[in-house]
Protein backbone atom coordinates (compact mmCIF):
# COMPACT_ATOMS: atom_id res chain seq x y z
CA UNK A 1 0.00 0.00 0.00
CA UNK A 2 1.56 3.47 -1.20
CA UNK A 3 1.67 6.60 0.76
CA UNK A 4 -1.32 8.08 -0.62
CA UNK A 5 -3.78 5.42 -0.46
CA UNK A 6 -2.48 4.77 3.31
CA UNK A 7 -3.54 8.35 3.94
CA UNK A 8 -6.55 8.31 2.07
CA UNK A 9 -7.47 4.78 3.83
CA UNK A 10 -7.11 6.47 7.31
CA UNK A 11 -4.23 4.65 8.13
CA UNK A 12 -1.95 6.47 11.34
CA UNK A 13 1.67 6.21 9.82
CA UNK A 14 2.69 8.29 13.40
CA UNK A 15 1.20 10.39 15.79
CA UNK A 16 2.66 13.78 15.05
CA UNK A 17 4.04 16.11 18.11
CA UNK A 18 0.63 18.14 17.33
CA UNK A 19 -1.43 15.17 17.86
CA UNK A 20 0.61 14.35 21.33
CA UNK A 21 0.26 17.98 22.02
CA UNK A 22 -3.56 17.65 21.98
CA UNK A 23 -3.64 14.01 24.05
CA UNK A 24 -1.51 15.90 26.91
CA UNK A 25 -3.99 18.73 26.65
CA UNK A 26 -7.21 15.99 26.49
CA UNK A 27 -5.87 14.20 29.70
CA UNK A 28 -5.10 17.75 31.43
CA UNK A 29 -8.93 18.34 30.89
CA UNK A 30 -10.75 15.18 30.67
CA UNK A 31 -13.41 15.54 33.66
CA UNK A 32 -12.93 12.75 35.87
CA UNK A 33 -16.39 11.39 35.82
CA UNK A 34 -15.66 10.72 31.77
CA UNK A 35 -12.78 7.81 33.17
CA UNK A 36 -13.50 3.85 34.05
CA UNK A 37 -16.61 4.22 31.91
CA UNK A 38 -17.28 1.78 29.00
CA UNK A 39 -15.76 3.66 26.38
CA UNK A 40 -16.30 3.06 22.09
CA UNK A 41 -14.39 4.62 19.81
CA UNK A 42 -16.72 5.64 16.80
CA UNK A 43 -14.37 6.16 13.65
CA UNK A 44 -11.55 3.98 15.45
CA UNK A 45 -9.08 3.29 12.11
CA UNK A 46 -6.22 1.44 13.05
CA UNK A 47 -6.45 1.50 16.67
CA UNK A 48 -3.43 3.88 17.29
CA UNK A 49 -5.04 6.65 19.10
CA UNK A 50 -7.54 4.42 20.18
CA UNK A 51 -4.75 2.72 22.96
CA UNK A 52 -3.80 6.45 23.45
CA UNK A 53 -7.26 7.28 24.50
CA UNK A 54 -7.19 4.49 26.39
CA UNK A 55 -4.73 5.56 28.71
CA UNK A 56 -6.39 8.89 29.53
CA UNK A 57 -9.96 7.86 29.88
CA UNK A 58 -8.95 4.67 31.73
CA UNK A 59 -12.27 2.43 30.04
CA UNK A 60 -13.32 -0.40 31.91
CA UNK A 61 -14.04 -2.12 28.47
CA UNK A 62 -13.27 -0.45 25.50
CA UNK A 63 -14.38 -1.16 22.17
CA UNK A 64 -13.47 0.29 18.12
CA UNK A 65 -15.65 0.77 15.31
CA UNK A 66 -14.79 1.76 11.69
CA UNK A 67 -16.22 1.44 8.33
CA UNK A 68 -12.56 0.26 6.75
CA UNK A 69 -13.17 -3.84 7.22
CA UNK A 70 -9.24 -3.69 7.16
CA UNK A 71 -8.59 -0.67 9.73
CA UNK A 72 -10.96 -3.06 11.77
CA UNK A 73 -8.54 -5.82 11.51
CA UNK A 74 -5.94 -3.72 12.33
CA UNK A 75 -7.06 -2.67 15.01
CA UNK A 76 -8.20 -6.13 16.48
CA UNK A 77 -4.33 -6.81 15.70
CA UNK A 78 -3.56 -4.06 18.56
CA UNK A 79 -6.22 -6.36 20.91
CA UNK A 80 -8.82 -3.77 20.39
CA UNK A 81 -12.57 -5.21 20.07
CA UNK A 82 -13.29 -3.91 17.05
CA UNK A 83 -16.50 -4.20 14.51
CA UNK A 84 -17.38 -3.29 10.84
CA UNK A 85 -20.14 -0.50 11.61
CA UNK A 86 -20.88 2.67 9.22
CA UNK A 87 -21.80 5.20 11.56
CA UNK A 88 -23.78 6.95 9.07
CA UNK A 89 -26.62 4.40 9.04
CA UNK A 90 -25.67 1.70 12.34
CA UNK A 91 -24.72 4.04 15.22
CA UNK A 92 -23.63 1.44 18.30
CA UNK A 93 -25.07 2.57 21.99
CA UNK A 94 -23.45 2.24 25.04
CA UNK A 95 -22.03 4.95 28.23
CA UNK A 96 -18.93 7.02 26.47
CA UNK A 97 -18.96 7.29 22.60
CA UNK A 98 -15.85 9.36 21.20
CA UNK A 99 -15.29 10.47 17.96
CA UNK A 100 -12.00 11.50 17.55
CA UNK A 101 -11.59 13.56 13.96
CA UNK A 102 -14.37 11.24 12.33
CA UNK A 103 -17.55 14.31 12.35
CA UNK A 104 -15.82 15.95 9.23
CA UNK A 105 -15.81 12.65 7.13
CA UNK A 106 -19.52 12.05 7.63
CA UNK A 107 -22.22 12.74 4.93
CA UNK A 108 -24.71 13.86 7.47
CA UNK A 109 -23.20 15.46 11.01
CA UNK A 110 -26.37 16.39 12.00
CA UNK A 111 -28.31 13.21 12.12
CA UNK A 112 -24.46 11.72 13.37
CA UNK A 113 -25.02 13.94 16.61
CA UNK A 114 -28.57 13.67 16.85
CA UNK A 115 -27.87 9.30 17.03
CA UNK A 116 -25.05 10.04 19.20
CA UNK A 117 -26.59 11.91 21.46
CA UNK A 118 -29.89 9.24 21.58
CA UNK A 119 -27.08 6.12 22.26
CA UNK A 120 -24.56 8.07 24.56
CA UNK A 121 -25.22 9.47 28.20
CA UNK A 122 -21.52 10.42 27.48
CA UNK A 123 -20.09 12.03 24.34
CA UNK A 124 -15.84 13.32 23.61
CA UNK A 125 -15.70 14.89 20.38
CA UNK A 126 -12.05 16.17 19.23
CA UNK A 127 -12.96 17.57 15.65
CA UNK A 128 -10.14 19.84 13.52
CA UNK A 129 -11.66 23.57 12.88
CA UNK A 130 -10.69 24.80 8.79
CA UNK A 131 -9.60 28.44 9.74
CA UNK A 132 -8.62 29.05 6.24
CA UNK A 133 -9.78 28.04 2.16
CA UNK A 134 -7.01 25.03 2.66
CA UNK A 135 -7.82 22.13 4.28
CA UNK A 136 -4.23 21.82 5.75
CA UNK A 137 -3.42 17.89 6.68
CA UNK A 138 -7.32 16.51 7.76
CA UNK A 139 -8.92 15.17 4.90
CA UNK A 140 -12.87 15.26 4.77
CA UNK A 141 -14.58 18.58 5.19
CA UNK A 142 -13.47 19.89 8.20
CA UNK A 143 -15.95 22.86 9.40
CA UNK A 144 -15.43 26.45 10.28
CA UNK A 145 -15.39 27.70 14.07
CA UNK A 146 -18.97 29.21 13.97
CA UNK A 147 -20.19 25.76 11.95
CA UNK A 148 -18.96 23.35 14.03
CA UNK A 149 -19.91 25.59 17.49
CA UNK A 150 -23.62 25.74 16.22
CA UNK A 151 -23.28 22.40 15.66
CA UNK A 152 -23.06 21.55 19.15
CA UNK A 153 -25.21 24.37 20.19
CA UNK A 154 -27.70 22.81 18.90
CA UNK A 155 -27.59 19.12 19.44
CA UNK A 156 -25.30 19.01 22.41
CA UNK A 157 -26.46 22.11 24.20
CA UNK A 158 -24.26 22.40 27.41
CA UNK A 159 -21.26 20.59 26.84
CA UNK A 160 -17.68 21.84 28.23
CA UNK A 161 -15.76 23.02 24.57
CA UNK A 162 -12.18 23.48 24.48
CA UNK A 163 -10.03 24.64 21.27
CA UNK A 164 -6.30 23.29 21.61
CA UNK A 165 -4.95 24.55 18.53
CA UNK A 166 -7.16 24.74 15.45
CA UNK A 167 -9.22 21.77 17.28
CA UNK A 168 -12.14 21.92 19.49
CA UNK A 169 -12.70 19.06 21.98
CA UNK A 170 -15.79 18.95 23.41
CA UNK A 171 -17.45 16.83 26.78
CA UNK A 172 -21.23 16.26 26.60
CA UNK A 173 -22.98 14.67 29.31
CA UNK A 174 -27.11 14.06 29.16
CA UNK A 175 -29.05 15.70 31.77
CA UNK A 176 -30.34 12.18 32.69
CA UNK A 177 -26.92 10.61 33.21
CA UNK A 178 -27.03 10.64 36.79
CA UNK A 179 -23.87 11.49 38.90
CA UNK A 180 -22.27 12.54 35.81
CA UNK A 181 -21.89 16.54 35.24
CA UNK A 182 -20.05 18.84 33.07
CA UNK A 183 -18.51 22.21 34.01
CA UNK A 184 -20.50 24.96 32.17
CA UNK A 185 -19.31 25.85 28.92
CA UNK A 186 -15.49 27.28 28.65
CA UNK A 187 -12.52 28.00 26.17
CA UNK A 188 -9.29 28.08 26.15
CA UNK A 189 -6.68 28.54 22.97
CA UNK A 190 -3.68 26.46 23.21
Amino acid sequence: MGLLSRLLSGYTLIIGSHIRRQLAFLKEKTPPNFKHRQLDDLGCGDGKITLLLEEIFLPTRLRGFDVNPNLVRRARDRGIDADVRDLENDMPAGELGVMWGVLHHLEDKQACLRRLKENYSLIFIREPVKISPTKGLELGDPLRKEEIEQLIQEYLAGSQVFYCGNNILVFYASPDAGDITVESAEERVV
